[in-house]
């Protein structure tokens, strides 16, 4: 199905590249914009399929994990500013050393970030905090968005259960999967209007 869908998606988004290059009314790049961003959107759904249909098997490395959440805070600032939220990371220790697969942890904590900008419209808060906790090390990624209530908390990580208008909730249950297989948890606090919460601890 990956394959299938993915070649003709491969023409669209070549073909909208090419379009967007020659065309000069401000309205109609516009409209290019939007297609290229839906057919993202679609590419990043069918990857999200492919990893809950055959995941990827993790290579576990003793990493820093305080490098890691630098990067991947770095990575979204632009975004955070851009969006009015100010996006905080604050860490005691220089180093704390996890076995982890880099790629998948950052691939988790990134969504938790974004989460957390999809929910605060008109901007606020996020904060990326680092601690040891006897042998464990917890992230806690804060929000100051729309929060939750509790039945909606009760589903998060359910398939095709979502906040969002345009989610579908895989890439929620994709990230707890992957926190699972690092024999780690996450745990989530919600408020409706104060924002939101993801805990994740790890073994260290």
């Amino acid at each position: 199905m990956a394959h299938e869908i993915r070649n003709p998606l491969t023409s669209m988004k070549g073909y909208t590249e090419f379009l967007q290059l020659d065309e000069t009314d401000e309205n109609k790049q516009e409209y290019l914009e939007i297609i290229m961003d839906e057919i993202n959107r679609v590419n990043e759904i069918v990857e999200e399929f492919l990893q809950l249909a055959k995941p990827q098997a993790l290579t576990l490395e003793m990493k820093n994990l305080v490098l890691i959440i630098q990067n991947v805070v770095s990575l979204m600032e632009f975004e955070a500013r851009k969006k009015n939220i100010t996006l905080i990371s604050d860490c005691k220790d220089e180093e704390i050393f996890v076995r982890c697969d880099e790629n998948r942890l950052k691939q988790v904590i990134l969504n938790f970030i974004k989460n957390g900008m999809e929910a605060m419209p008109d901007g606020g808060f996020i904060k990326v905090i680092t601690e040891l906790k006897e042998d464990k090390v917890q992230i806690s990624i804060t929000d100051t968005g729309i929060g939750m209530p509790p039945e909606q908390l009760k589903r998060l990580g359910e398939p095709f259960f979502t906040t969002k208008k345009s989610g579908n909730g895989l890439g929620l249950m994709i990230s707890f999967k992957i926190i699972e297989s690092h024999l780690g948890n996450v745990f989530v606090e919600s408020e409706v209007n104060k924002g939101t919460v993801f805990n994740i601890v790890l073994p260290i």
